[in-house]
């Protein structure tokens, strides 16, 4: 059988029997069109494909992104007997970089910026429903009034892989949360004036164009980096790492962990707080 009609039986499994989501099918639909498996599948096309990608200018992070979307279909073609011996493309080792994220300053500035018209309020409720939270912003954008409980200060999310997961807020972000739903009927939390879902893209452009006016850079222009921002100020506010796990929605702990790495900043301050010589007087 072509790879072809085995990657639609094994879509079509991941699809119905573990409800992959809209996008994850799409993700494993773009790797194995990158891949472009020819049979018989072995290791050496494997490779191949791969340094042909290197080869045309994909960056080994954009290479280790198609290599996870293909992997799976792998395994599932060695579980069901399609191939006989184990294939699995290795992960490209990539330049290890410190993760950009938003100051206290900064996060403050969009916490006490004053919206005033309707869409400038929708996008500050969910930035700051972000910072509170950590929840991916995909996540804030599908949220549904019936998501919330108020009296109770919980959220509950749809993350990746259609997994719930719920998540507290604190009375101030209920606040917020509260007057915005009185500014529409839709059901969706955050949508259009008619009520239809916002895009990604336009939600991103918005913010962008709010952190400008903010005269806030120095990061990567990315929702992720109010992630990042609730993940490491909850860490050194005393969250437990395990509870941060949970919030974020990860599945293991080493993701949790690449958040919260320390920044120099914190190295520095740690250390004036514990350096022997700093308490002892020179002389």
């Amino acid at each position: 059988m072509s790879p072809e009609f085995l990657f639609k039986q094994f879509l079509n499994e991941k699809r119905f029997l573990n409800n992959a989501s809209h996008n994850t099918i799409l993700f494993y639909e773009q790797s194995f069109k990158t891949f472009n498996l020819q049979e018989p599948v072995s290791k050496s096309q494997l490779n191949e494909r791969v340094a042909s990608l290197r080869e045309n200018g994909k960056s080994a992070a954009c290479c280790n992104a198609y290599i996870r979307g293909i992997n799976p279909f792998l395994t599932w073609m060695l579980e069901n007997g399609y191939i006989t011996e184990p294939l699995r493309v290795k992960s490209l080792k990539t330049e290890r970089r410190v993760m950009k994220t938003l100051t206290d300053a900064q996060v403050k500035a969009i916490v006490t910026f004053r919206p005033g018209t309707f869409y400038e309020r929708r996008l500050h409720t969910m930035l700051c429903l972000a910072i509170d939270t950590g929840i991916r912003i995909n996540e804030a954008l599908t949220l549904k009034r019936g998501n919330l409980d108020l009296e109770n200060l919980l959220v509950t999310v749809m993350g990746k892989g259609n997994k719930e997961r719920v998540v507290p807020v604190s009375i101030e972000c209920r606040k917020l949360l509260f007057k915005f739903l009185q500014a529409h009927e839709s059901e969706l939390v955050f949508s259009t004036r008619e009520g239809y879902p916002l895009s990604y893209d336009n939600t991103r452009r918005d913010f962008n164009r709010l952190m400008q006016r903010l005269g806030i850079d120095g990061f990567d222009g990315s929702f992720h980096a109010l992630r990042r921002f609730f993940a490491r100020s909850y860490v050194r506010n005393g969250g437990n790492v395990f509870y941060l796990q949970k919030m974020l929605g990860h599945t293991t702990l080493t993701m949790s962990r690449k958040y919260v790495e320390v920044e120099t900043k914190d190295l520095q301050d740690t250390h004036l707080r514990t350096s022997i010589l700093g308490r002892i007087r020179m002389s």
